[in-house]
Order: C-alpha cells, then structure tokens, then sequence
C-alpha cells in the first residue's frame, strides 16, 4: 500500500513511509516478534493445541536411532499413526539431537520442552528475514515489506506457533528459501544462463521441505512448472545454447561446491525415495492412511484416524454443497488464524479473535480481492515472479480444500480446518494483494502511507501475543507463579486499552 514515494507528497506522509522503509523499524519488528515468541515458550504449559505432545513423542522415537531409517512401526508408536511410513519427518529427527543433549543434562520435562522451543523461534525469524528478501525481489518496496512482515508477526497464532514444538516451523524458512532460489533460477533462464549450484541448491530445499511436511509438494510442483516455463522462454529451439551455458556454469562451479550439492542432492534423493518413492510402490499413495499400513486396531491409537472413522460411522444426512462448504471453510480459516486455543490438558478450550483485528483483515482481504477482480490485467501484466507466487497461493489453497472437502464428505464434519496451514503462503499472497492495492490507489501515495498506518495500529489493537495475554488464565501456564504473575499483570497493562469484544462464541 506504500511505496518510494517521499518526494512526491509533503508533510507528515513522506516521514510515516521513510519510517516504514527504515531498517530500524524492520529490526523492530524482528525484535518485537522474538519478544512475542518467547513470551509463549516461556509461559504456555505443554502440551498446546498445535499437536506439540504428536510432535514431541515423534522426536523421542527418532532419538532412539541415529540413522532416519525406520524397518518397521517402533513399539509405542501407535499413537503417532504409521510413522515408519510418515514421510513427513524430517523435523523429528533433526530435533531428536538437541532433544539427545537435553534428556542427557535433565530429566525435566518442562526443560526439555523449553530448550526444543527455544530453537523453533529462530527458524520463524529466519523465515522473516528470506521473505524480506523475496518481496523485495519481486518488486515491493521497502515500506510495503516491512509492513507486511509486521502484519504477519501480529496473526496470532503465528508467535503460538513459534513459541512451541511443531514442524511448521521449520517449513516456513524452507518456503521462502525455495521461492528465492526458484526466482534466482528462472531469471537466469530468462538470460540464458543455468547457474547448476542454484539448481542444485533448489533440488536440495525442495526435497528437504517435502520431507519436513508433505503439504509442501503442491509448492513443489508449481516451483518445477514455473522453472519449466523459464526453462522454455529462454532455451525452446535452441539446445546448444542449453548445453553452452550448463557447460559453462560448470566449468565456473568451485569443486568443494559441487562436492557438497552432489551429496546434498544424493543423500536427500535417497531419503525422498526411501518414503515417498517406496510409499507409491506399495501403497500407490505418497502419502498412505494409518489402516493401509497398520491394522484397524493400532489406528484406533491415532486421534485424528479414530476421530475421522467414528464420524464416519456415525455419519447421517449432511449438506455436501461445495459452495455451502467453502464458505464455512474459508470463515473457519480466517477464525483459526485469529483465535486462541489452548492445550489438551484444558479440553483444547479456544475463544474467538479480538474484534479490530480479525475485522480489519477481512477489510484487507475483500479490498485485496475486489482490487485484483477490477484491475488484473494490470496487476499481472510483465510481472511473471508476481504470477509464479500466485499460483503457489492458488494451487496450495486448491489442494488444501481439496484435501479438507474429501474428509468433510467422508466424515460428515468440518474436520482438520486450521488456519495456521495458510502461513506458509501468507506473504506470497500479500506480495500479489499489495501489487492490486499499488494499482488501485496509483496516484494517492498519501492515501497509501496513511492507510498503512491505521492497518497497523487496528492490528495492534489485539494482534500478536496480546491475544494470548487476554484471552488465557491460569489454566493455560506453566505451573509457576512468576509465569502467572507476570501474564495476569500484563493482562492487566492491556485490557484497559484493548477492545476485546465477545469472549465468548456466539
């Protein structure tokens, strides 16, 4: 919404948008968010709601072997599904060394569990820092970046998320990394150039952010389709130019570079075909249901199974609507972005999103969407990075409904629907929603400047922590009264200037 745009408008607009600009209000935002982050790791009890007690006893179980290889399902495991099978584990076993090193120093689980989320926020920071750098390289500026990075560290669930053990954590970086990398490779296309130690770090990324969470294939696949494209617009008909410059890139490649991507793509092949690839041979799926790999009896172990084949059992008469569904499921998502949940030990108790900022992101996204609706010739037009994150945005949210509309037709319910599925593609989207809103309001920088910074202050009316802070009680800490003294006396520092609306739904 703001843009280079100081030396056109005078007074107090052109000093709002050098603010914005400055490295000083983005290292804040990093900052604040670190706070956030921490904020929960210290103080939310273990379990929470985002299946930290799945994720941690994963780790347990990948601490018990050194190597990633698991020859069948480990005793205890059923709870877990079929992890030998889960290819959706390569978080567990990274975390299973530092988990090593904390069980060998304490037996203190409240330790254990604080050392792991410790080293799950600085994976969300490195994320912010990689999309900094992609927004900009696909043409935001400074001030709109640095604006939508606040935006997204103020989503609630975002420091909940950060602030405990959960392999979405890792996933964000790889997200990030994968587009910088993939707009780094298809821009060499376009000038003829194939540099072989950005495709094999791409290579690289991709298979280790499928491996760290199978929803990262339909990203995968939009990333090899944009490549291919590239691939074409810069080489079609013309082979030896190819070869040229493959030749060349080689030839300027540093031997210990190509000796560490040749076994980083080697070793992670062979975990990539070790799950996904033996999966498709037996089971003809990536990614197999619990009872196709163990029996009924050790699925009725794994929550998320029972819970979808008792609903099924007792399924009746639902509306089955494609259209009622997506319009219940896209207000669920926007819920489970701003809400707060608690834990198991609390019955997974969750309040509703504070008022002002759960309202004024709807505001953003209907304004985003009429925008892209009016003007989409313009917004997409010479911008193919522009259109790479947009298919990433689509083809994810299509396979996501997808994949949430069949359990609803199985099941009868409105089951698995977390907004929180929707981070990793956050600020793509807000890369194509702030070039619709650039086009619209072309011409009005004060406009823009000045509507950037109501957004940001009706998100902090609630945004981020706070969420937690108001809605949470004692119920939701540690067990320790410096945990409790200090949320309710920031509870009490907040609630006075916050407008909290319901807690309750309605």
């Amino acid at each position: 919404m703001v843009g280079n745009v100081t030396k056109h408008v005078t007074g107090f607009a052109p000093k709002l948008v050098r603010f914005l600009s400055s490295r000083r209000f983005f290292y804040g935002v990093l900052v604040f968010f670190v706070l956030e982050s921490l904020w929960i790791a210290l103080s939310a009890r273990y379990p929470m709601a985002f299946d930290e007690d799945f994720h941690m006893g994963i780790i347990k179980i990948y601490s018990q072997h050194w190597l990633p290889f698991l020859s069948g399902q480990p005793d205890g495991a059923n709870t877990f599904g079929a992890v030998a099978h889960d290819p959706s584990y390569l978080y567990h076993y990274l975390m299973s060394f530092p988990y090593r090193l904390l069980a060998a120093c304490t037996d203190s689980q409240a330790i254990q569990v604080i050392g792991l989320r410790l080293l799950n926020i600085p994976m969300v920071v490195l994320a912010l820092l990689l999309f900094r750098r992609l927004l900009r390289r696909v043409g935001m500026s400074d001030a709109y970046t640095h604006t939508a990075l606040a935006l997204f560290a103020l989503i609630p669930i975002l420091p909940l998320l950060a602030g405990q053990i959960n392999y979405d954590n890792l996933l964000l970086p790889l997200v990030a990394l994968t587009c910088l990398l993939a707009v780094d490779v298809y821009s060499g296309f376009r000038r003829r150039e194939c540099n072989l130690a950005l495709v094999g770090a791409l290579a690289v990324v991709c298979m280790a952010a499928s491996l760290v969470k199978y929803a990262f294939l339909p990203l995968a696949a939009v990333t090899v389709g944009f490549l291919a494209v590239g691939l074409w617009q810069g080489f079609h008909g013309r082979g030896r130019a190819l070869a040229t410059a493959v030749y060349r890139s080689a030839k300027t490649l540093r031997r210990r570079t190509a000796v560490v991507l040749a076994l980083g793509v080697l070793v992670l092949a062979g975990l990539f075909i070790q799950r996904y690839g033996v999966n498709m041979v037996q089971y003809h799926t990536p990614v197999p249901s619990c009872d196709a790999v163990l029996n009924e009896s050790a699925c009725r172990s794994y929550g998320p199974w029972l819970r979808n084949y008792e609903l099924a059992k007792a399924k009746g008469e639902t509306d089955s609507s494609p259209v009622t569904y997506t319009v219940h499921w896209v207000q669920a998502l926007h819920y489970r972005l701003f809400f707060m949940v608690n834990g198991p030990h609390d019955n997974f108790r969750n309040y509703p999103p504070l008022l002002l900022p759960s309202a004024t992101a709807v505001l953003l996204a209907v304004s985003a969407s009429v925008a892209l609706l009016l003007y989409g010739r313009r917004v997409f037009s010479g911008q193919p990075l522009l259109i790479y994150l947009a298919a990433l945005v689509g083809f994810y949210a299509a396979v996501l409904w997808a994949e949430d509309y069949s359990q609803f037709i199985e099941t009868g319910q409105p089951v698995a629907i977390n907004g929180r599925y929707l981070l990793p593609v956050a600020l793509p989207l807000a890369a194509v929603a702030g070039r619709a809103l650039r086009v619209a309001l072309s011409g009005t920088p004060r406009v823009k400047a000045w509507a950037a910074a109501v957004v940001l202050v009706l998100f902090l009316q609630g945004g981020g922590v706070s969420t937690f802070i108001l809605r949470s009680d004692a119920a939701w800490y540690w067990q320790n009264t410096v945990v409790w003294h200090a949320n309710n006396a920031a509870h009490h520092v907040l609630a006075p200037i916050i407008i909290e609306g319901s807690k309750y739904y309605q």
